[in-house]
């Protein structure tokens, strides 16, 4: 029993499908169920019964699949551990990101990364948050988005939390006003990101919890970023809703007028995002342990 024989076991085990299993590890189907054979010769036990068209774990096979994933997790664990002792994380980084973390936490972030890590080259990958969770539930790798959509294959790591924030044009008399009511709101031209933005998608959230929806609104527009709905704002196009973290410096300069919604904390989340059964190279998960961190 080794290593190698242990990854295959566990790929077979998690995808329920020596097919499935090879195509992900990049073996053929005879060598995978060869190793099988192998280790169920050495052990001495059935590792798995075959029910319709599913391979699935019988109780000894149960039984190894816990201790591989520990044994496998442990090896992994072990080879960062050295590989940082070494400093030999090093190549490209690829991080998908929706605008607002790539915008506002991501520079400082990976600023610190590359300074504890000067060989990495770091490539921050700007989408909207939906494509990025199609992009890490189809090839794996790191993900910050500001939202959560339910996918089986993917894991949510909180990271950070920020508040939305209705913003309008600044007038000196609206400037100390902190909050403003739903049905002023619905009487403004709106201006809205698009329907795949983090952003929008929580601000739905919380109009479907008092009933409305956007279609209450009074759209006059749609914007692919925070910079530019700020800047219409500014323009007096309308109002909008942002994260704050995008418009704090605004609101110091008194360049925008900022408020909350009346007896409404539009609360939200930022997540890093893994594909669940995918390792990550050392560079990448070297970074999901560092940012976790900060």
């Amino acid at each position: 029993m080794d290593f190698h024989q242990l990854k295959i076991f566990t790929k077979v085990a998690e995808t329920k499908s020596f097919s499935k299993a090879a195509r992900l590890i990049f073996l053929s189907q005879p060598t995978v169920s060869s190793h099988i054979i192998a280790l169920e010769k050495e052990l001495g036990v059935k590792l798995f019964d075959r029910i319709g068209r599913e391979t699935i774990l019988t109780p000894f096979g149960e039984i190894l699949y816990e201790g591989a994933i520990k044994i496998l997790s442990a090896k992994e664990e072990t080879q960062l551990k050295l590989l940082r002792y070494m400093k030999k994380i090093e190549g490209e980084l690829n991080i998908y990101s929706s605008s607002i973390p790539a915008v506002y936490f991501l520079p400082k972030i990976v600023r610190e990364y590359l300074n504890s890590y000067p060989k990495v080259k770091t490539n921050i990958i700007q989408k909207d948050s939906m494509e990025v969770i199609d992009i890490i539930s189809e090839n794996g790798g790191i993900g910050i988005v500001g939202m959560y959509e339910e996918k089986r294959c993917l894991d949510y790591v909180p990271l950070w939390e920020d508040e939305l924030v209705i913003i309008s044009r600044y007038d000196s008399v609206s400037q100390n006003k902190k909050e403003i009511s739903l049905s002023e709101i619905l009487d403004k031209p709106f201006i809205l990101r698009e329907k795949t933005s983090g952003t929008r998608k929580t601000f739905e959230k919380y109009l479907y919890q008092v009933g409305l929806s956007v279609s209450h609104l009074r759209t006059v527009a749609e914007f692919c970023s925070s910079e530019a709905i700020i800047n219409a704002v500014r323009e007096g196009m309308g109002v909008s809703v942002v994260s704050y973290k995008a418009v704090s410096d605004y609101k110091k300069l008194n360049l925008i007028n900022c408020y909350t919604i009346k007896d409404i904390r539009m609360l939200r989340k930022f997540y890093m995002i893994l594909k669940k059964g995918i390792t990550l190279s050392p560079n990448a998960e070297t970074f999901s342990k560092f940012i976790q961190e900060r």
